[in-house]
């Protein structure tokens, strides 16, 4: 889950569900913009700086399957990644080391999907035991 921390007069917090697809946009156009919108062209972290608002930080039970710390910042690539693409939040990191070991693009790309069934992995068996890993 992704948590964006709203700052008024009497110190509200947002918490709310994200949806897959492009609904994730919103919280990087509004909820993590303090419920406005950013300016266009300016990246959701530079936005909150300069309108003084802390930035998204990663909750929930499965953070460490992923191998993110609780409370860590939340980037706005990170959430392009996993809500947008399904994907790791951190697979462009994953994929440039995989890449340096001399793994095809192709394979480094398909170690970094979450939950999205691709017809190069198999049946539903052999999916639910990746996803177990």
């Amino acid at each position: 889950m992704y948590r964006s921390e709203s700052v008024s007069a009497v110190g509200m917090l947002s918490v709310a569900k994200v949806q897959r697809r492009n609904a994730w946009r919103y919280y990087v156009r509004g909820v993590g913009f303090g419920d406005g919108r950013r300016p266009v062209g300016q990246s959701l972290k530079d936005a909150q700086v300069k309108a003084g608002l802390p930035p998204g930080r990663w909750l929930g039970r499965g953070l460490d399957a992923l191998g993110l710390t609780e409370g860590a910042e939340a980037s706005e690539r990170q959430m392009a990644l996993m809500f947008g693409q399904g994907r790791h939040p951190d697979a462009d990191r994953i994929e440039r080391g995989l890449l340096g070991d001399g793994a095809d693009p192709a394979t480094a790309r398909l170690v970094t999907v979450l939950g999205v069934l691709s017809t190069e992995v198999g049946d539903s068996d052999h999916w639910r035991v990746i996803l177990n890993e």
